[in-house]
């Protein structure tokens, strides 16, 4: 199972490939799928918390489908 430390590496992977490309469309594919990334580990955080911890942080445990562009 990933880890939501491996999520994040990932998205930092995709922002570190995004500062490196030159054509436009490709690094805003980048960007979002570095977002899409960061919304999967935050979403398996919320996961591992206990429904009364999600409440204290504001989080319902339901995660919203990123947005798609």
């Amino acid at each position: 199972m990933t880890t939501a430390a491996e999520y994040r590496q990932f998205a930092e992977e995709c922002l570190e490939a995004m500062r490196a490309a030159l054509i436009p469309e490709v690094r805003a594919a980048l960007f979002v799928a570095a977002q899409r990334w960061t919304a999967l580990a935050d979403h398996s955080e919320d996961e591992d918390l206990p429904a009364s911890a999600r409440r204290r942080h504001g989080r319902s445990g339901h995660a919203s489908a990123p947005a798609r562009n």
